[in-house]
């Protein structure tokens, strides 16, 4: 296990122990065996364990969209398809996410933090559907699609009897099923 995951495996264990504000940056490298200075190499500072600083959730989303594109599917399946594509992750790490969904639930700030990340995860999106489709389409897409995910995570955490890309695709054809044939 690399620094860097053996910090977000500290954090996490001491943020359910003792409370995000009561952990100190010492005792998650303490926790991790590193030193502080190695805490601070990978992340900017406390809250930046938790999130995914680089995007790359985003960034794989997008990927998926610039490498499946097809003239045929409209662009909020094909953003959806993006989000059930890097979902396995999520599966793999269940009882990471519960735990990290729980203490930034449990903290405004890191909340308002998450809202930020949302944002991020829309833009790239959008971005990547930009390229192939219209920019005002595209961002409402992107909107949709990190909405029938955020509604998807929700339902994944409250019950493990389906996978997240079960979930995604669920919210989805509720999405086309109801709203989209309402007149």
């Amino acid at each position: 296990m690399k620094s860097k995951e053996k910090l977000q495996a500290a954090a996490a264990k001491l943020f359910m122990e003792k409370g995000y504000e009561n952990t100190t940056v010492q005792e998650i490298a303490d926790l991790a065996g590193v030193t502080e200075r190695t805490f601070f190499r990978q992340f900017k500072n406390k809250p930046d364990v938790l999130f995914d600083t680089n995007n790359e959730m985003g960034q794989q989303v997008a990927a998926f969209i610039t490498n499946n594109f097809d003239i045929g599917k409209k662009p909020l399946k094909l953003a959806v398809d993006g989000f059930v594509s890097i979902s396995g992750f999520f599966d793999n790490s269940r009882e990471r996410v519960l735990a990290r969904n729980q203490i930034i639930q449990n903290n405004p700030d890191l909340q308002e933090r998450e809202l930020l990340k949302g944002q991020l995860l829309i833009a790239s999106v959008a971005n990547s559907l930009c390229a192939q489709y219209d920019s005002d389409l595209s961002e409402l897409a992107a909107r949709f699609a990190v909405e029938i995910f955020h509604m998807a995570f929700i339902k994944w955490i409250n019950s493990a009897e389906k996978s997240l890309a079960e979930q995604l695709l669920n919210v989805y054809d509720l999405y086309v099923n109801s709203i989209c044939s309402v007149d």
